[in-house]
């Protein structure tokens, strides 16, 4: 019963933490639309098209790169909110890439891109390779297990190694 609740448990921090993540997309997202509006149909040209394109993924990318930072600072204090900004702040990325791409410019497209590119492998790399691993916690009995369950570890064990003896004679 208690597996059945940290699984429904675990599940619920996912499906929270998703979801975050595609509101803080949708909140940056209204929020630069509201501040930098799409440039009128009338003006036809291309140029403030791909101008108004290239400018929003700049603004996108900054707003995703203080977004994944912030999920760094808040690791530490609920990863089901750090992982709910990580979510965010990756998602603003690929929203800014897809501006990006559709931006006509060569040379400042492809710096969009690279910037993108390296600020996401920091990111990753410092929220999930940086990681100290912990000893493994350790009963009284000093197994690595808590509990009974060390107990129960050993006898299946002293089983195994009988029925190992008993195959070989």
């Amino acid at each position: 019963m208690t597996t059945q609740r940290d699984l429904g448990q675990s599940m619920l921090q996912v499906i929270f933490s998703f979801f975050l993540g595609l509101v803080v997309t949708a909140f940056i997202g209204i929020g630069v639309n509201t501040f930098y509006p799409e440039p009128s149909y009338s003006s036809g040209s291309d140029r403030d098209w791909n101008t108004y394109r290239l400018t929003t993924s700049i603004v996108l990318l900054i707003c995703a790169t203080v977004v994944m930072l912030l999920s760094l600072a808040i690791t530490r204090t609920g990863s089901v909110l750090a992982n709910g900004a990580l979510l965010g702040g990756l998602f603003t990325m690929i929203y800014a890439v897809g501006m990006g791409i559709s931006a006509g410019q060569q040379w400042p497209r492809f710096l969009v891109m690279a910037v993108a590119l390296v600020i996401t492998v920091a990111v990753g790399w410092w929220r999930f390779s940086r990681r100290s691993v912990a000893p493994a916690p350790t009963s009284s009995a000093g197994g690595v297990l808590p509990g009974e369950a060390d107990a129960r570890l050993a006898a299946v064990e002293a089983k195994l190694d009988a029925l190992g003896r008993a195959l070989r004679d």
